[in-house]
């Protein structure tokens, strides 16, 4: 069954005359934004007044006041990174013409939203110059996905769904892991319905936890009645948490 069409990544591909939507969205934010222009000043231009920042029960959003104005509220509390995608998704909505005064406020509208997560992604990590960068960085590892997310001051989890799923340059999954109590998922990007699970082996995670440099080893992971041997790259990065990198062994 065909996936249903996102009726927004068509408009952008319309608008810019470029059938792939992935082209499309890149083509939509350089027509929009200029090379040394930062996301305050591109907001702004699009209509924004005010960029606060103060205590909310999310991460932010943004506001069409009773007289017009267009604020952008960001969530003090959240992460520097995380605020910076915030914001760039509200450009996206801005980009779109889909400001709070066009949108119902009762049902979310998934395919906008989603679309609004790809131009951000585009704004914050430009494609082009990304995977040049990322080219030139050779084999794919822990403490690389960590120079690529400061750099584009994105998360770990945004610079690895770039590299692995909008690139295709790194052909390795990546997750992040909570070891203590007990481990848990942060996130993983990679084709999940391969595995039975997607935490390492928890000796595995002991063993970079322990260690101030990368991890290497190699291990059997269930997929359904099949084990396949797989290597694995762990970097502990702060308190219990572990990055990791895993790839299908040859």
């Amino acid at each position: 069954m065909k996936p249903p069409t996102n009726p927004y990544l068509g408009r952008i591909a319309s608008l810019v005359g470029e059938k792939d939507s992935r082209r499309a969205v890149q083509i939509f934010v350089r027509t929009h934004r200029t090379p040394s222009e930062s996301l305050d000043s591109l907001a702004r231009k699009l209509g924004v007044s005010r960029i606060v920042e103060q205590r909310l029960p999310f991460d932010g959003g943004l506001f069409q006041l009773p007289d017009g104005e267009l604020v952008v509220k960001l969530n003090s509390e959240s992460p520097f990174v995380r605020k910076r995608f915030t914001l760039a998704h509200e450009v996206g909505h801005l980009l779109l013409k889909t400001v709070p005064a066009f949108r119902s406020a009762q049902r979310t509208d998934v395919a906008l939203e989603r679309t609004c997560d790809i131009i951000a992604a585009e704004l914050l990590m430009p494609s082009e110059e990304a995977m040049a960068f990322i080219r030139t960085m050779g084999e794919p590892s822990p403490e690389k996905l960590k120079i690529i997310s400061s750099k584009y001051a994105v998360s770990l989890h945004v610079a690895a769904i770039r590299v692995h799923s909008d690139f295709h340059l790194w052909k390795c999954f990546m997750g992040l892991w909570e070891c203590r109590p007990k481990i848990k998922t942060s996130w993983f990007v990679g084709n999940r319905l391969r595995w039975d699970r997607v935490e390492p082996d928890s000796y595995s995670l002991d063993l970079a936890l322990s260690s101030d440099t990368v991890v290497e080893s190699k291990e059997l992971w269930q997929r359904g009645p099949a084990a396949d041997p797989v290597w694995l790259k762990l970097l502990h990065i702060d308190g219990s948490r572990v990055l990791g990198l895993i790839g299908f062994v040859n």
